[in-house]
């Protein structure tokens, strides 16, 4: 992926026009067009204009990677890193179990989550009752 496909994506994912995007920035439409095309590259003042308004890193926006922001503080508790460093010793295969159990675990709480929701929504719902009243109509 290169910078002009990056900024592109970012821009949809925030259903932003080229215009509308290029009006936030203080640039004309055809700056956004240029950029998105590869006709024209963005300074580095512009490049950091435009992570911050995404809040994206620079390494991001330039393809270096894909973590959009290596800045954001953790807040693990102390149990993740026991966690982790039991991971690091791990053998290959057993690193591989680990990982299909984590993911059936993320599974598993996503469909109690759907659950919840669907439960959720059937209680919410207007109760009828039936009286004596309207048993004889």
């Amino acid at each position: 992926m290169e910078f002009r496909e990056r900024l592109k994506n970012l821009r949809k994912e925030n259903n932003l026009t080229q215009s509308a995007l290029g009006g936030m920035l203080n640039y004309g439409y055809t700056a956004i067009s240029n950029y998105e095309s590869g006709r024209n590259e963005p300074s580095i003042k512009d490049l950091k204009k435009i992570a911050k308004y995404f809040g994206v890193s620079m390494d991001y926006l330039l393809c270096v990677n894909d973590t959009r922001d290596p800045y954001v503080e953790r807040d693990y508790p102390e149990k993740f890193n026991e966690i982790k460093n039991a991971y690091s010793i791990l053998e290959k295969d057993n690193r591989e179990s680990l990982s299909s159990f984590l993911e059936w675990l993320l599974d598993r709480q996503i469909k109690d989550q759907v659950s919840t929701k669907r439960r959720l929504k059937v209680a919410q719902g207007v109760p009828t009752y039936k009286t004596k009243d309207t048993e004889k109509e």
